[in-house]
Protein backbone atom coordinates (compact mmCIF):
# COMPACT_ATOMS: atom_id res chain seq x y z
CA UNK A 1 0.00 0.00 0.00
CA UNK A 2 1.47 3.60 -1.06
CA UNK A 3 1.79 6.42 1.46
CA UNK A 4 -0.31 9.36 0.92
CA UNK A 5 2.79 11.39 -0.76
CA UNK A 6 2.47 8.60 -3.25
CA UNK A 7 -0.90 8.83 -4.15
CA UNK A 8 -1.05 12.68 -4.17
CA UNK A 9 1.92 12.51 -6.59
CA UNK A 10 0.83 10.06 -8.84
CA UNK A 11 -2.58 11.99 -9.32
CA UNK A 12 -0.50 14.91 -10.07
CA UNK A 13 -1.96 17.18 -7.40
CA UNK A 14 1.51 17.97 -6.34
CA UNK A 15 5.14 17.68 -7.84
CA UNK A 16 8.49 15.98 -7.14
CA UNK A 17 9.76 19.61 -6.39
CA UNK A 18 6.99 20.06 -3.90
CA UNK A 19 7.73 16.99 -2.00
CA UNK A 20 11.62 17.72 -1.51
CA UNK A 21 10.90 20.78 -0.42
CA UNK A 22 8.07 19.51 2.08
CA UNK A 23 10.16 16.54 3.66
CA UNK A 24 13.25 19.46 3.64
CA UNK A 25 11.42 21.84 6.12
CA UNK A 26 9.60 18.63 8.01
CA UNK A 27 12.86 17.87 9.14
CA UNK A 28 13.60 21.44 9.57
CA UNK A 29 10.55 21.84 12.03
CA UNK A 30 11.30 19.12 14.47
CA UNK A 31 13.60 19.97 17.26
CA UNK A 32 16.40 17.38 17.84
CA UNK A 33 15.38 14.82 20.97
CA UNK A 34 16.52 17.03 23.90
CA UNK A 35 16.36 15.17 27.41
CA UNK A 36 14.24 16.93 29.83
CA UNK A 37 16.00 17.42 33.03
CA UNK A 38 15.63 15.99 35.75
CA UNK A 39 13.38 17.52 38.45
CA UNK A 40 15.75 17.82 41.74
CA UNK A 41 14.49 15.57 44.08
CA UNK A 42 12.11 16.92 46.86
CA UNK A 43 12.53 17.94 50.59
CA UNK A 44 9.98 16.09 52.32
CA UNK A 45 8.73 18.46 55.30
CA UNK A 46 8.72 16.85 58.54
CA UNK A 47 4.87 15.80 58.75
CA UNK A 48 5.14 14.13 55.39
CA UNK A 49 8.61 12.07 56.68
CA UNK A 50 6.44 11.13 60.00
CA UNK A 51 3.53 10.02 57.81
CA UNK A 52 6.37 8.04 55.81
CA UNK A 53 7.52 6.62 58.86
CA UNK A 54 4.21 5.74 60.48
CA UNK A 55 3.44 3.99 56.94
CA UNK A 56 6.74 2.01 57.35
CA UNK A 57 5.83 0.64 60.62
CA UNK A 58 1.90 -0.21 59.75
CA UNK A 59 3.26 -2.04 56.96
CA UNK A 60 5.65 -3.84 58.91
CA UNK A 61 3.32 -4.76 61.29
CA UNK A 62 0.84 -6.06 59.09
CA UNK A 63 3.80 -8.32 57.60
CA UNK A 64 4.32 -9.65 61.09
CA UNK A 65 0.93 -10.74 61.35
CA UNK A 66 0.51 -12.16 58.15
CA UNK A 67 3.64 -14.39 59.23
CA UNK A 68 2.21 -15.44 62.89
CA UNK A 69 -0.60 -16.75 60.48
CA UNK A 70 1.33 -18.13 58.28
CA UNK A 71 3.58 -20.21 61.18
CA UNK A 72 0.25 -21.26 62.88
CA UNK A 73 -0.98 -23.02 59.58
CA UNK A 74 1.93 -24.28 59.17
CA UNK A 75 2.46 -25.60 62.69
CA UNK A 76 -1.28 -27.01 62.47
CA UNK A 77 -0.51 -28.97 59.28
CA UNK A 78 2.71 -30.73 60.99
CA UNK A 79 0.47 -31.14 64.08
CA UNK A 80 -2.00 -32.97 61.99
CA UNK A 81 0.71 -34.98 60.20
CA UNK A 82 2.48 -36.35 63.29
CA UNK A 83 -1.40 -37.39 64.46
CA UNK A 84 -1.96 -39.25 61.08
CA UNK A 85 1.42 -40.94 61.75
CA UNK A 86 0.45 -41.51 64.87
CA UNK A 87 -3.02 -43.09 64.24
CA UNK A 88 -1.53 -45.33 61.66
CA UNK A 89 0.90 -46.78 63.73
CA UNK A 90 -1.08 -47.26 66.75
CA UNK A 91 -3.43 -48.70 64.05
CA UNK A 92 -0.76 -51.23 62.79
CA UNK A 93 0.60 -52.06 66.10
CA UNK A 94 -1.86 -51.36 69.40
CA UNK A 95 -1.82 -54.35 71.50
CA UNK A 96 -5.41 -55.92 72.07
CA UNK A 97 -5.79 -57.18 75.23
CA UNK A 98 -9.32 -57.44 77.53
CA UNK A 99 -9.75 -55.16 80.28
CA UNK A 100 -7.58 -56.52 82.86
CA UNK A 101 -7.85 -56.49 86.58
CA UNK A 102 -4.91 -54.51 87.62
CA UNK A 103 -4.49 -50.29 87.42
CA UNK A 104 -1.62 -48.82 85.73
CA UNK A 105 -1.31 -45.03 86.34
CA UNK A 106 0.62 -42.43 84.17
CA UNK A 107 0.92 -39.07 83.15
CA UNK A 108 -0.83 -37.11 80.20
CA UNK A 109 0.06 -34.52 78.71
CA UNK A 110 -1.48 -32.03 80.32
CA UNK A 111 -0.37 -33.37 84.12
CA UNK A 112 -3.50 -34.82 84.97
CA UNK A 113 -2.89 -38.74 85.84
CA UNK A 114 -4.52 -40.73 83.70
CA UNK A 115 -5.03 -44.11 84.61
CA UNK A 116 -5.88 -47.68 82.61
CA UNK A 117 -6.84 -51.37 83.70
CA UNK A 118 -4.53 -53.94 82.13
CA UNK A 119 -3.83 -57.66 82.90
CA UNK A 120 -0.75 -58.76 85.22
CA UNK A 121 1.30 -59.95 82.30
CA UNK A 122 1.08 -56.16 80.83
CA UNK A 123 1.66 -54.73 83.60
CA UNK A 124 4.78 -56.58 83.83
CA UNK A 125 5.68 -55.89 80.54
CA UNK A 126 4.85 -51.90 80.58
CA UNK A 127 7.44 -52.12 83.86
CA UNK A 128 10.04 -53.83 81.46
CA UNK A 129 10.26 -51.42 78.95
CA UNK A 130 8.68 -53.84 76.78
CA UNK A 131 5.07 -51.71 75.92
CA UNK A 132 4.24 -48.48 76.66
CA UNK A 133 1.40 -45.97 76.85
CA UNK A 134 0.80 -43.46 74.02
CA UNK A 135 -1.35 -41.16 73.48
CA UNK A 136 -3.98 -42.06 70.84
CA UNK A 137 -5.01 -38.96 68.45
CA UNK A 138 -9.02 -38.60 68.25
CA UNK A 139 -9.56 -40.55 70.84
CA UNK A 140 -10.28 -39.84 74.49
CA UNK A 141 -8.13 -43.38 75.89
CA UNK A 142 -4.34 -43.87 75.31
CA UNK A 143 -3.45 -47.09 73.42
CA UNK A 144 -0.77 -49.52 74.15
CA UNK A 145 2.48 -50.41 71.96
CA UNK A 146 5.55 -53.02 71.91
CA UNK A 147 8.55 -51.12 72.44
CA UNK A 148 9.84 -51.58 68.67
CA UNK A 149 6.28 -49.12 68.04
CA UNK A 150 6.44 -47.28 70.75
CA UNK A 151 10.25 -46.44 69.49
CA UNK A 152 8.88 -44.99 66.15
CA UNK A 153 6.03 -43.13 68.51
CA UNK A 154 8.84 -41.36 70.15
CA UNK A 155 10.37 -40.11 67.00
CA UNK A 156 7.23 -39.16 64.96
CA UNK A 157 5.98 -37.24 68.44
CA UNK A 158 7.77 -37.57 71.65
CA UNK A 159 4.96 -35.64 74.10
CA UNK A 160 2.91 -38.04 72.51
CA UNK A 161 4.43 -41.11 74.33
CA UNK A 162 2.76 -41.00 78.29
CA UNK A 163 4.49 -43.91 79.46
CA UNK A 164 7.78 -45.55 78.71
CA UNK A 165 10.05 -47.37 80.84
CA UNK A 166 12.89 -47.63 78.01
CA UNK A 167 15.87 -49.34 78.90
CA UNK A 168 19.10 -47.86 77.86
CA UNK A 169 21.30 -50.19 76.01
CA UNK A 170 24.58 -48.67 77.13
CA UNK A 171 23.76 -49.51 80.52
CA UNK A 172 24.23 -53.05 82.05
CA UNK A 173 20.98 -54.58 83.70
CA UNK A 174 21.50 -54.29 87.61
Amino acid sequence: MQNLRDKLLKAGLVSQAQVEKAEKTKDQKRPPQQQRPQPAPRVLTEEERQRQEAFAAHEAEKAAERQKELDKVAEARKQSERAHGLRKLIEAHAIVEPIGENVFHYQKRSGKIGRVLVSADLQQKLENGEAAIVEDPGRPDPALLPAHAAEKAHAIDPRAVFFWSKKDPAKPAE
